[in-house]
Order: C-alpha cells, then structure tokens, then sequence
C-alpha cells in the first residue's frame, strides 16, 4: 500500500510525544491486516486526541475510487424503507444497501478503537474489495492490533470517509499551529498560563460565532 500523498505530508511535519515513529504504526498495521485479511486494500489510523487521521491505499486495487468530486452521495444514508421492503435497521439489509452506494472497490469495512487506561486514543479502520473479508477474522485482528472486541463495528464506513479526514490532515495541522501560536501570544501579552490563554481563545471564537474547530479564524485575526 502507498500512503496518501496529504497523510505523506502530514507525517512530514508531525511530531508527537507519545507516538516516536507514526509511518512505522502504519506499516505495521498493513502487515498485520494484509497478513490476516488478504482482500484489504485500504487502511486509516486516527489519533482521536490529534483529531487526525493518516491513510494507506492500494493504487491498483482502488484505481476506481472516485474523488470528492465524483463521489455524490456515497456516503449518505439512503432513504427509509418502504413497506414490504428491507427494514433500515436490519444489519444486513443495510450492508448491502451501503454496499451498492459505496466507493468502487470498497465492499467491507471494520473499525476497530484501541483503548488505553479506558480512553480509546486511536481508531484504526480497514477496507476490503469483497463483501465477507472480515468474517471470522476480527477476533485474530483484534488481538493482533491491541484493539478492544466490543467496540468493532462493521461496514459503517463504506463511503470511506476516512479518506476525507486524511485529505484535510495538512490543513488542519496548519491551522492547529495558528492556534498554537495565537495562545503562546495571549499568553505572553495576558500574563496567564497557557492553558488559560487556550480558553480565552475559545471564548473569543464563541463570542466572534464561530466554533471551536474554527478557532484558527480568531487566531488568524489576533496575529495580523
């Protein structure tokens, strides 16, 4: 698998006290996943804390991937049943209803959190190009990955938002040193410690109406 060219860069620039080597997690991920689910041909790790997520693709195997652009509505629920037909609700009737919107190459998908002290700080999410790649296999990933069983959850993502979240990475890492910089800034011309300097600049968003994702507006208008 090939990382995606945004989650490339963003790995360029990030650096995290509690991951050393974020590439290397990845890799390891894909061996471990493409080792017990030869069908996967995508994977996604999240960092929840971070609110980032960095992504692996096959080229070949998802060539058919449409971009933003093409994608429409493939990850949109679709409407409710109509009598006589398969309940919304049912697991399986829904699967193969996502299924037939989804991206291309897409058929499966699993997501599994990894938990640390009873926090998930991580989700790691895998992709299949045939509808049963997971069956009998999330156990052998669960234990392999570090993940917590009862919070796997199938075929919730095959619009593969994930890769969405991975194309935003850059800007959002651009836009958290905004932030960053803006509360090193109140802090210093405040006389307040900096996580104080972190609340003032969200009640300054919340007061400019705007919302705590879009802090970096605020910060913007602080350091011109």
């Amino acid at each position: 698998m090939e990382l995606l060219p945004q989650s490339r860069e963003a790995l360029d620039e990030y650096v995290t006290a509690s991951i050393d080597d974020m590439e290397g997690l990845l890799r390891v991920i894909e061996s471990w996943a493409v080792h017990s689910v030869p069908d996967c041909v995508a994977l996604s790790v999240t960092l929840l804390d971070e609110d980032l997520t960095f992504t692996l693709v096959d080229r070949q195997a998802t060539s058919e991937l449409p971009r933003d652009d093409e994608a429409g509505d493939a990850g949109e629920a679709g409407p409710a049943a109509a009598p006589g037909e398969a309940h919304p609700l049912d697991e399986l009737d829904w699967a193969d209803m996502a299924r037939e919107r989804a991206f291309g190459a897409i058929a499966s998908t699993v997501s599994l959190p990894v938990v640390e002290h009873g926090r998930a700080v991580l989700n790691i999410d895998l992709y299949a190009s045939t509808a049963h790649a997971f069956r009998d296999r999330i156990e052998g990933l669960v234990e392999a990955l570090g993940a917590w069983q009862a919070g796997a959850v199938t075929n919730a993502d095959l619009g593969f938002e994930t890769l969405r979240r991975a194309e935003q990475a850059p800007e959002r890492m651009r836009e958290q040193r905004l932030v960053d910089v803006a509360v090193g800034l109140v802090a210093a011309r405040m006389a307040v410690t900096t996580d104080m300097a972190a609340v003032m600049l969200c009640e300054a968003a919340e007061r400019a109406g705007v919302s705590e994702s879009e802090a970096a507006c605020v910060a913007r208008v602080l350091l011109a």
